[in-house]
């Protein structure tokens, strides 16, 4: 199955794009409002593609964790730092959304295997590096390398996405799994990272 993940919501153009791409799924992931919410799963059902909405956490917050657990069909954090990962990894959320940057690793062992416990996937999102430039790219090359080496040491849950703010920035999986190639992976366990996990992603919704 292709399943992507999106940051923007205009249903017309992600289900055009997703009919091109061959994605079966879509979720779209984004710091919803209560309101935005209700709005958009009001709206998909409309879409011709399969769509689900994801609330995503930037800042830690169990007040809006618990509350949008019963209202989204997945959550997210934002990683990226030490704080965020670990929080996400502990509350057992849906997805940690790029636990890197282009600054400092934030990144480690102990928390990848926080993550395979829990069965949190870890989202690497691809838009972010087609946005960085310069010694901002290579540095968020250089931390993904690595935490890509801890999620396969640790056998921790992954997925990689297109992560697109619009359309421009949207991937066909054939270029997400060459994407994880790029960055270390063997060739067939990148197919199965971008394969066989969506499926077992979306197996949490049975």
């Amino acid at each position: 199955m292709n399943l992507n993940l999106v940051q923007f919501s205009e249903l017309k153009e992600i289900d055009d794009l997703s009919k091109k791409f061959r994605d079966e799924a879509v979720i779209v992931a984004k710091d919803f409002s209560e309101s935005e919410l209700k709005e958009f799963n009001s709206k998909k059902r409309k879409s011709k593609t399969n769509l689900f909405s994801c609330k995503v956490l930037e800042k830690k917050d169990n007040t809006e964790l618990q509350k949008f657990k019963k209202l989204a069909d997945f959550i997210a954090v934002k990683g990226g730092t030490i704080e965020m990962n670990s929080w996400a990894a502990n509350q057992k959320v849906d997805l940690l959304l790029q636990p890197f940057s282009s600054g400092k690793n934030a990144f480690d062992l102990a928390t990848a295997n926080v993550l395979r416990e829990n069965k949190v996937f870890t989202c690497f999102l691809f838009n972010e590096f087609l946005e960085a430039k310069g010694f901002g790219q290579t540095q968020l090359m250089k931390n993904a390398i690595l935490c890509l080496k801890l999620i396969e040491k640790s056998k921790a849950l992954l997925l990689f996405v297109s992560g697109a703010k619009e359309k421009q920035q949207m991937r066909a999986a054939k270029d997400l799994s060459a994407f994880g190639v790029f960055l270390g992976m063997k060739k067939e366990n990148a197919l199965k990272t971008v394969r066989e996990n969506s499926e077992k992603f979306l197996e949490r919704l049975k």
